[in-house]
């Protein structure tokens, strides 16, 4: 194509060379049109450009700017060109090489996947018939894999054992706290009802003291307290309670009976004491009454 172009051409220019002068000078320009087209038409081998040169072209670019820059003001067209560099080196340094699509690391997500979506099912109820046949296909598919299944067995089990140790250094902060906070409630009421305050006021909270909403059980004698309100767990087998269920005549049950009876560990039951005197059955040996308690607003 580019000598069927330029042929007719060179032809022209050298018959248009004898002729006066601003013609040849309208022909050399037009020359120079028609090679800037040429030019633009033929193929090209175009190198490819390294980060480097790229990274020249930008800093040509960023002094240019700099010149042509009216203060901190950088013409528009100048910031537009700025960008398509960097976005163009962006995208040469963001490559990564393509990855197996079965490689360690996609197993192990793929397994994190699984397990994820079963501990969801599992906590809404019941894992579905097909995700355990995924979770068997990938067992099946991937079974020489047993080092990376191991491996997240292991550091589900490593998750667990440090979550278990900081829960127990979380549980005893707690508890630790938790009776701060009672002793400093405490304290406060004994300072409020003993100089009979209701309330402390500061510029942010207020400290007020109220009276509880249900009255506190205090058992002043349990020996006076009636024996219908102790009560004492006793473990048996669902054979022994049958047994006791069908017969109580004299033998090894009835003797043990007798001497868990007889022996110490009962305890009061407290609600059954409370429903009998909120229900004006009286009780001796134990009194309601009603406390009171502070509280942050």
């Amino acid at each position: 194509m580019s000598r069927s172009l330029g042929f007719p051409l060179t032809a022209l220019l050298s018959s248009s060379l004898s002729s006066d002068l601003g013609r040849n000078r309208n022909l050399i320009s037009l020359a120079r049109k028609w090679r800037c087209v040429m030019t633009a038409v033929m193929p090209m081998s175009v190198r490819s450009e390294s980060i480097f040169d790229i990274g020249d072209r930008l800093a040509g670019l960023l002094e240019q700017a700099k010149q042509e820059a009216v203060g901190n003001h950088v013409p528009e067209e100048m910031l537009a060109r700025l960008a398509d560099i960097v976005e163009t080196l962006r995208s040469r340094v963001s490559r990564r090489p393509e990855r197996d699509p079965k490689s360690l690391f996609d197993l192990d997500e793929r397994l994190i996947e699984l397990m994820e979506r079963a501990e969801e099912a599992f906590e809404g109820g019941e894992i579905p018939q097909e995700l355990i046949e995924e979770i068997n296909d990938y067992l099946e598919a991937f079974r020489t894999k047993v080092d990376r299944i191991a491996g997240y067995w292991r550091w589900q089990e490593s998750i667990a054992r440090i979550c278990g140790e900081e829960a127990e250094r979380l549980t005893t902060r707690k508890r630790a706290a938790e009776g701060r906070v009672s002793r400093l409630k405490d304290m406060l009421l004994a300072f409020m009802m003993s100089r009979g305050l209701k309330k402390l006021e500061g510029e942010r909270a207020t400290i007020g003291m109220q009276a509880n909403g249900m009255a506190s059980l205090v058992i002043d004698d349990p020996l006076q307290i009636g024996e219908r309100f102790f009560e004492k767990d006793l473990r048996f087998t669902k054979t022994e309670l049958q047994e006791i269920a069908y017969q109580l005549a004299d033998g090894e049950l009835r003797r043990r009976l007798e001497t868990a009876l007889a022996g110490d560990g009962w305890e009061i039951n407290g609600s059954a004491v409370r429903f009998a005197m909120t229900n004006n059955a009286g009780v001796s040996g134990a009194r309601l009454v009603k406390g009171h308690h502070v509280r942050l607003r």
